[in-house]
């Protein structure tokens, strides 16, 4: 690949968008909350993806204390071998959780086309 980039990954399409000053703020807070610029926030919707808002402290207090349980089960394992299965669920339940709530999820937009929203 060298120096050059690949040339689908070249941004050198502008696109102009007028909003009013309501519209600005929205899409400035929206993009604000999911830890993106308005820009990058536009580009996810462009390539199907609902961007998440960035998780609240509770959300990642939760999880750590997931993790904790985990790590508590895991130390039965030896002695009750059925925790193992135990930990497992737990695992699937945070990856899950974390892949739910941080990352953005797929917008469909054949979901719509034929029911008056597109």
């Amino acid at each position: 690949m060298g120096k050059k980039k690949l040339e689908k990954n070249v941004r050198n399409v502008p696109i102009t968008v007028r909003l009013n000053e309501e519209e600005s703020r929205y899409l400035k807070n929206c993009a604000a909350a999911c830890g993106l610029s308005a820009a990058e926030f536009m580009r996810q919707l462009c390539r199907g993806n609902a961007p998440q808002p960035v998780p609240q402290t509770e959300f990642w207090e939760l999880l750590n204390t997931l993790y904790e349980v985990h790590a508590a089960f895991k130390k039965c394992v030896p002695y009750f071998p059925s925790a193992a299965e135990i930990c497992k669920e737990i695992e699937q339940l945070a990856v899950n959780l974390q892949q739910r709530f941080t990352m953005p999820q797929p917008f469909d937009i054949e979901n719509f086309v034929g029911k008056g929203e597109v």
